[in-house]
């Protein structure tokens, strides 16, 4: 793509490593700095050694496959370019990731923005994020710090963070086209959590003050080619009325997680490292009056992890909900749960059926919520034009891959077929409707470059099997990062409030 890249420097992946010179070197430090190394997202694979020495010790040979750093995303309206982000994703081989975005703003102002990310900040695998963007309409500045869990050997963990926020979030309505509310939301956050013993299990126990200001407009609009438009529609509000706390919360969390690395799971042919045993984390926040909040409140999150099984046969859960208890009223609301459930066999070492089952819900929120039937993260393939939508979606999965080798010793690529059924219920959702169960089927092209990446590029051709009057035959082409069991859908992810137990601890 013509960018010049600098493999990644010994200063860098040193920071990562839990071995150390003249330290004594044990079998778990070695298996866990692999493992953190893997987890860089600017690295595709690692191995660590130790290798006997001369004088009765070991010496320790590391070596790392970076990941292809370029950053490069294109959008096109009918032929002519709307949007161009480019950038590096391990600038100097530093663990730096830095990419400019332009967006033409045709009836609106021209957008730009930069995204930057250290992952090793002060010589240390501390983290810093910098997102500051301009949109055609709204905008986001971002800034935060942090040491999340990577590991059991880890004595703390540690997060800080601001958000300013403004965003247009779109909903779709049975007949015509998309509305749109602005929501204003400003978020800060500060805490921590320092680990104890617990028998066996590794146990972590901390605090986190957070506030946050949320302004939902009282209208939606048309954002129309020519400027915005009103629509004549005023969403509810008495369940989307601007809020403002502040909240101290404990945090709590236990872990009692073993490692296995495999081949050929949600990667094509890289080494992961799946979660074996159980993980949990809670957060309880009670409002805090005097910092000038107009809320009276507890809020409750919680995040669940548990796997079992092998390189062969491995199973994983993963649940995420949150709630809020309105003092005044002694009444539930903001009530958001996600999740997914798979099953994974490998009846060769080139070919895996994955099963699995997706769900979210949302009742009472605050923030504006809609979940689409053909959502591009977390909906049914072949539905990408339905007007289906609602509170609550359900997602059942089955593929098949294959892996085909390659045409070079860079590249490795394989085929797939899948099958996807769901439905959505309407709830309290804006527009919301009680959907039919609707199926999708269609077969995919794999690939990854290098082979070791832990990106998965996906060409997808889906057709919609059950009737549905907007839906049609769609080709999707999709990167897929694989460090991780599941990552929450973009359009659950928006409805939540920002304290949760994940912005602290590292989720398998």
């Amino acid at each position: 793509m013509g960018l010049v890249h600098t493999t990644s420097t010994r200063q860098t992946i040193d920071r990562f490593l839990l071995l150390a010179v003249e330290q004594p070197c044990t079998e778990r430090k070695r298996a866990e700095s692999e493992r953190i190394l893997r987890l860089q997202p600017f690295l595709a694979d690692a191995t660590v050694r130790a290798v006997p020495d001369d004088v009765g010790g070991v010496r320790i040979d590391v070596e790392t496959i970076d990941e292809i750093p370029t950053v490069l995303d294109v959008g096109l309206r009918g032929t002519r370019l709307s949007q161009l982000r480019f950038g590096n994703g391990n600038v100097g081989g530093q663990g730096l990731y830095l990419a400019a975005s332009v967006e033409r703003g045709l009836a609106y102002r021209a957008g730009f923005g930069v995204h930057a990310v250290a992952y090793r900040v002060l010589g240390q695998p501390y983290t810093l994020t910098l997102v500051a963007k301009r949109s055609p309409l709204g905008g986001e500045l971002t800034a935060a710090a942090g040491h999340a869990f990577l590991t059991d050997l880890q004595r703390s963990a540690w997060h800080v963070g601001i958000s300013n926020v403004d965003r247009y979030l779109s909903f779709t309505a049975p007949e015509g086209d998309p509305l749109s509310l602005e929501v204003r939301r400003r978020f800060w956050d500060l805490g921590g959590v320092r680990r104890i013993g617990l028998g066996r299990r590794t146990a972590f126990v901390g605090a986190l003050l957070t506030h946050e200001d949320v302004t939902p407009a009282s209208s939606f609009v048309l954002v129309s080619d020519s400027g915005l438009v009103a629509a004549g529609a005023t969403r509810a509000a008495d369940a989307d009325s601007a809020y403002r706390n502040a909240r101290l919360n404990a945090v709590a969390g236990v872990r009692a997680l073993s490692f296995v690395p495999v081949r050929g799971f949600d990667a094509l042919s890289a080494v992961q490292d799946v979660a074996v045993g159980v993980q949990f984390g809670t957060l309880i926040g009670r409002t805090v009056p005097r910092f000038g909040g107009n809320d009276d409140d507890v809020f409750v999150s919680a995040d669940l992890y548990a796997g079992a099984g092998s390189a062969t046969s491995f199973s994983g859960l993963r649940i995420e909900g949150e709630a809020r208890h309105d003092q005044r009223t002694s009444d539930w609301d903001s009530m958001i749960a996600s999740g997914r459930w798979a099953w994974y066999v490998k009846p060769a070492a080139a070919h895996v059926i994955i099963s699995s089952l997706e769900f979210a819900g949302g009742r009472g929120g605050r923030v504006p919520f809609q979940l689409a039937l053909g959502d591009r993260q977390g909906g049914v393939r072949g539905y990408s034009s339905s007007r289906d939508a609602g509170a609550v979606r359900g997602v059942v999965r089955l593929e098949e891959r294959w892996s085909i080798g390659g045409f070079t010793a860079h590249d490795a690529l394989g085929i797939a077929s899948f099958v996807d059924a769901g439905r959505v219920w309407a709830g309290d959702a804006p527009f919301g409707v009680n959907s039919a169960a609707k199926v999708g089927v269609g077969v995919g092209l794999l690939a990854a470059f290098p082979p070791q990446s832990q990106r998965l590029w996906r060409l997808d051709a889906a057709v919609p099997a059950s009737p549905d009057p907007h839906a049609h035959w769609e080709i999707r082409l999709t990167g897929i990062w694989t460090r991780t069991f599941w990552r929450e859908p973009e359009d659950v992810a928006r409805g939540r409030s920002g304290a949760a137990p994940s912005r602290i601890f590292t989720w398998p």
